[in-house]
């Protein structure tokens, strides 16, 4: 994985890759700080792309990743950014 990612990027692709680490798991397998990653989950939940699915368990919300897609094709083809 490319150092050119945030953590909040390097989060989402490896949650993707395997949805089934959670916070601590994820803080430890990116070496990074738990407090962190789990804020990390928890704005990536608001804006649609998790979803809660237990006590520090998640899975990809589908929908809102599409509509997230969807809404970012649009502005390109307005010319936004």
């Amino acid at each position: 994985m490319t150092e050119d990612y945030t953590l909040r990027e390097k989060v989402l692709r490896k949650f993707l890759e395997n949805p089934k680490l959670g916070p601590s798991e994820m803080a430890k397998l990116l070496d990074a700080n738990y407090n962190s990653v789990k804020s990390i989950y928890g704005k990536l939940r608001v804006e649609g792309f998790l979803k809660r699915a237990g006590r520090g368990n998640y899975e990809p919300d589908v929908n809102g990743i599409i509509l997230n897609l969807m809404g970012r094709i649009e502005a390109l083809e307005k010319g936004e950014k």
